[in-house]
């Protein structure tokens, strides 16, 4: 196995430290279901790469957008085989459709769905990642303003870099902690939680998912006040 050069920190997954090992540009596929669909909350690009590039110095991230294709996904799955990849992070858009996506012995992380075959998940405990219509900071203005009762919030930033770091954990050939297996997978599962207005900021605001000055501004100002959130 690759071994990847890792930077010496302490990270939440993959602990207690990774050592520097020697490797040129390991690269890390992220194959992403569709990057344009605002209500598909498996996957924080964003947060996987930056939690890729701070613990391993030379790694590579390279993002494939199927857009919502299954037919698309399976020749980028196949793309990242020819061009090297060392380990696939996939969201799938459809999972039975990549149980033989690649011809060699390459790690699989499936990551909001499970794909058949996949060396390892990280989803939710209940199952598939639900889908909610805006952003997080959108739904919880609507929950703010009495136009819903309650919202369902999901940890993808958090399961974004586990997902990160089970993918690093691959190139490092260390182990990852706090894993279970499920079904012959090693998995690391999270848990959604119903948001109302009383918890929208023990919650949201606490965790950083949204800031109370986004919360609060224009239409929802007047409601917070009276709330005493500000």
């Amino acid at each position: 196995m690759l071994r990847a050069r890792l930077a010496l920190l302490t990270v939440l997954a993959v602990a207690p430290l990774l050592s520097g090992c020697a490797g040129a540009e390991p690269t890390v596929a992220l194959l992403v279901a569709d990057g344009a669909d605002s209500t598909s909350r498996a996957v924080d690009v964003e947060a996987f790469t930056d939690r890729v590039e701070a613990t391993c110095d030379e790694c590579v991230v390279t993002v494939y957008d199927a857009e919502g294709s299954a037919e698309t996904q399976k020749s980028q799955a196949r793309q990242a085989e020819a061009t090297s990849a060392d380990v696939i992070v996939v969201v799938p858009v459809d999972p039975d459709d990549l149980a033989t996506m690649t011809g060699r012995d390459l790690p699989v992380v499936s990551l909001g769905t499970v794909v058949p075959g996949s060396d390892r998940f990280v989803g939710l405990e209940h199952g598939e990642v639900p889908r909610q219509t805006g952003t997080d900071l959108e739904a919880a203005r609507e929950v703010l303003l009495g136009d819903e009762t309650s919202m369902t919030y999901v940890p993808t930033r958090a399961m974004s870099e586990r997902a990160a770091d089970v993918s690093v954990a691959f190139l490092a050939d260390v182990p990852v902690d706090d894993g279970q297996e499920v079904d012959g997978v090693e998995s690391w599962l999270y848990r959604d939680r119903d948001v109302t207005i009383d918890t929208l900021t023990s919650v949201l605001v606490a965790q950083g998912v949204v800031t109370l000055d986004d919360l609060c501004s224009g239409a929802t100002g007047k409601r917070c006040a009276r709330l005493g959130l500000r």
